[in-house]
């Protein structure tokens, strides 16, 4: 009997989205799908207002757990590649990368070369950078609109501190489990932007540069060319990138608020029970516990809080940990979404393909985690794990050391970029030379 009114829920639900999806269709672009969404947005936001009416402490409680993560996690992590990133771009460096790297980059991922610089700086320093990055890059018009979707589709990645260093050493307390994330989350990303490569494949710059040879002359020509186009200093250059980087982070920090109260607020409401319930009745076949469905819930907004919920539940195996941490992470949350919308809306990208290389990247390093954990496993059991994280627990570092330590890491991963492009193009240089004397 149960099972019959599962299969007629479903039924109904199938029918509902099938009736939906057609009524979208038909009203596309016209003024009363506009006023539709109007209301729904009223009705949205009147109802986040009512709730914090009706629950002032627990969202001023949520609110400074906001605050706290912003400003002591956040802002001492991305403001160096923030500001970093600015100058390297007002100096030319990036074009000087890209040109180096674009005969690497091009066939692999169809962007150009300077796509190599985000991809590195948002593997180093994680979400939302590698946005932030590639839609300043399409405002100075390096990018074209296509090449900036495709771009996204593998730039948006989590940064090595959080998933080994808060994820796995300060929530699971599993060192395994981090490299596991970790080597899954790349390899998800990168699998994702080589499918991405074939969106709108016909589409061609006519700028493109692949058939040119002679890059290293070529890079540095374009790198001071970049900056004899700049009327002002490197004073003024400076300024507008703290100006640009802070403001970049109070958006970001103003999300992590304000979804740090929504979630506070569906959870007692009791929305996320809801939902928890319903995946859990449509995830039978793989035998989910009520706990789990809560985590993965939380981790659909949140991504902290799904990992924090997640590491709490005492019944659940290891592959199931680092299957649904690695999904969670991927996906990024609906708080990352945000984040990165605010950001193409300066542009002319899709959110929605972006949202589904999101989407395409969780299943993906879902998938890439059962092929991981047999190597990890194999590694971390000569390894005597408790020694190499007790360090890391006991300790907690200051404000200053968090902002230190990303400086540094800033400036290892620019140095070994430049030091990689320019070894790379020798490397062709004297490959192609070496082919020519063969020829003769």
């Amino acid at each position: 009997m149960n099972r019959f009114i599962f299969r007629r829920n479903n039924m109904i639900l199938l029918i509902l989205i099938i009736v939906l999806t057609c009524i979208y269709y038909i009203l596309k672009n016209t003024p009363l799908l506009y006023k539709i969404k109007h209301i729904c947005l009223v009705c949205i936001v009147s109802f986040l207002v009512l709730s914090i009416i009706k629950y002032p402490q627990q969202a001023f409680e949520a609110a400074k757990l906001g605050i706290n993560t912003w400003f002591n996690v956040v802002f001492p992590a991305l403001l160096p590649f923030f500001i970093g990133a600015e100058l390297l771009i007002g100096l030319g460096v990036v074009n000087f990368i890209g040109i180096l790297l674009e005969p690497i980059i091009r066939p692999i991922f169809n962007v150009p070369g300077e796509g190599s610089f985000v991809l590195a700086m948002s593997i180093t320093s994680g979400y939302p950078i590698g946005v932030k990055l590639a839609t300043q890059l399409r405002n100075k018009g390096i990018f074209s609109r296509i090449e900036t979707q495709r771009l996204i589709s593998f730039c948006s990645t989590s940064g090595p501190l959080f998933m080994i260093g808060a994820v796995s050493i300060g929530m699971f307390h599993n060192l395994q489990l981090g490299t596991t994330i970790a080597l899954s989350h790349y390899l998800g990303a990168i699998t994702t932007g080589i499918l991405f490569r074939f969106y709108k494949f016909k589409h061609k710059r006519k700028n493109s540069t692949k058939k040119q040879k002679g890059y290293i002359k070529r890079a540095f020509c374009e790198m001071f060319k970049v900056v004899q186009n700049k009327e002002s200093t490197f004073g003024a250059l400076l300024g507008t990138s703290v100006k640009n980087s802070m403001e970049t982070l109070f958006i970001i920090g103003g999300f992590i608020i304000l979804f740090s109260v929504i979630i506070q607020l569906l959870t007692i409401i009791g929305l996320i029970d809801i939902f928890s319930n319903y995946i859990q009745k449509y995830l039978y076949i793989f035998h989910l516990d009520a706990s789990i469905c809560r985590a993965i819930v939380s981790g659909i907004f949140e991504i902290t809080m799904g990992c924090k919920l997640l590491s709490e539940i005492s019944n659940i195996s290891f592959i199931q940990q680092a299957v649904l941490a690695t999904m969670i992470i991927s996906w990024s949350g609906f708080s990352i979404h945000a984040q990165a919308s605010s950001l193409l809306s300066k542009t002319d990208i899709s959110t929605g393909i972006y949202i589904f290389s999101k989407f395409l990247h969780a299943i993906l390093s879902g998938f890439f985690v059962f092929l991981i954990v047999p190597i990890t496993h194999s590694i971390f059991s000569h390894i005597n794990t408790p020694v190499f994280f007790q360090y890391s627990i006991k300790t907690t570092p200051t404000w200053t050391s968090k902002i230190l330590f990303s400086s540094k890491l800033f400036m290892i991963m620019t140095i070994s970029i430049i030091v990689i492009s320019i070894v790379l193009q020798i490397m062709f240089l004297l490959a192609h030379t070496l082919s020519k004397i063969n020829k003769k």
